[in-house]
């Protein structure tokens, strides 16, 4: 498992390196802890290190949970984290 925590890590430095997160408004991050108690939330913090002002929303009904919810990639979204229901798809998924 340090392995795959290693792995996300290194994957978040690329795309800081790249200046993926200079073209980008938001991130939307499923909820994932190693056993050591490191979370996907504090690796992406440790990265981002506070560089940048995009929301961040962390969801935990998705992924091997009883609730889930899909996570259309390249559909348009928009995100309000003052709202009780932080995002919003702008454009119909591609089923």
């Amino acid at each position: 498992m340090r392995v795959l925590l290693g792995m996300i890590s290194n994957y978040l430095y690329k795309l800081k390196q790249n200046e993926v997160f200079e073209n980008i408004k938001g991130i939307w991050i499923g909820n994932y802890e190693h056993e050591s108690g490191i979370t996907l939330e504090q690796i992406v913090k440790d990265v981002l290190d506070k560089e940048y002002s995009f929301p961040i929303i962390k969801s935990d009904n998705f992924g091997h949970g009883l609730l889930k919810t899909v996570i259309p990639i390249g559909t348009k979204a928009k995100i309000d984290t003052k709202k009780e229901q932080k995002i919003e798809l702008i454009e119909k998924p591609l089923i």
